[in-house]
């Protein structure tokens, strides 16, 4: 490989964490270039792997730099199974996948502009990724794309804080990417974050405002609609399909056996 890539992982829980591990003990072989990185609620579960470039984190870590992520995007910590489940149930707990943005702080410590943000159930073809040649500001994801208007979706929230924050247009029709896998592969480290920090800063806006719930999932906060209208304001295009680039082996029964 001739440059690096970041796979990136991001959960809170038991099952999640179980299936994490399995990944990162046997999806890839050991390569210079391949850093793995992980944000989780307990990182001592991880202490005993050994591949080479893996970075474990709590989400307590970034909380100085990121304050409002402790008041809204917390991770819910558990003793066990159990006591995930019930907890998730009576706080009425939904996953923030917006965490995913800090990723893009690691990727920048380590110079790295292509960042793969995974589902723990999404897997990630190396060899494919090797033959990627389109790296300018392209993203590539998994499941699907689709195209809506941006007054759909809720997306008007965004289109107007993009508008009258930061003077960016967004196109009436936008492409939509499914969120279970991304591969984004940035021009520059500056670029990379520029989009942090703007994703950021919606997020703080949609949590302060209580717009939020709009975007709320029967487990999670979604991301597909707050991120496309600013995909499409700062210039981030949609990366040709490779078939096999990426797997996707939904497990609802086992991950979400709370459901």
């Amino acid at each position: 490989m001739d440059d690096k890539i970041a796979i990136c992982y991001t959960f809170c829980g038991p099952t999640y964490r179980k299936t994490a591990i399995e990944k990162l003990i046997n999806l890839h072989k050991d390569d210079e270039n391949i850093f793995y990185f992980v944000i989780t609620e307990d990182k001592k579960y991880f202490e005993g792997i050994k591949r080479n470039n893996l970075f474990v984190y709590e989400l307590n870590e970034f909380y100085d730099e990121y304050p409002h992520i402790k008041k809204y995007e917390y991770f819910l910590e558990s003793t066990d199974k159990d006591d995930y489940a019930r907890k998730f149930l009576e706080q009425r707990y939904r996953f923030p996948f917006s965490t995913n943005r800090l990723h893009l702080l690691l990727a920048e410590k380590h110079n790295i502009t292509n960042v793969a943000m995974l589902g723990t159930d999404t897997d990630l073809s190396i060899e494919i990724y090797k033959n990627i040649n389109e790296k300018d500001n392209r993203l590539y994801n998994s499941v699907g794309r689709w195209y809506k208007k941006t007054d759909e979706k809720n997306m008007t929230f965004i289109v107007d804080i993009l508008n009258n924050e930061y003077n960016l247009s967004v196109e009436e029709e936008i492409m939509i990417f499914d969120a279970a896998g991304k591969l984004f592969c940035f021009e520059n480290v500056e670029f990379m974050r520029n989009f942090l920090n703007i994703w950021d800063e919606i997020m703080v806006k949609l949590y302060d405002g209580d717009l939020i719930k709009h975007y709320q999932g029967s487990y999670a906060v979604n991301n597909e609609y707050i991120l496309a209208p600013i995909y499409n304001a700062i210039g981030i295009k949609p990366g040709k399909t490779y078939g096999g680039l990426f797997t996707a082996k939904h497990n609802p029964k086992e991950e979400r056996f709370w459901m």
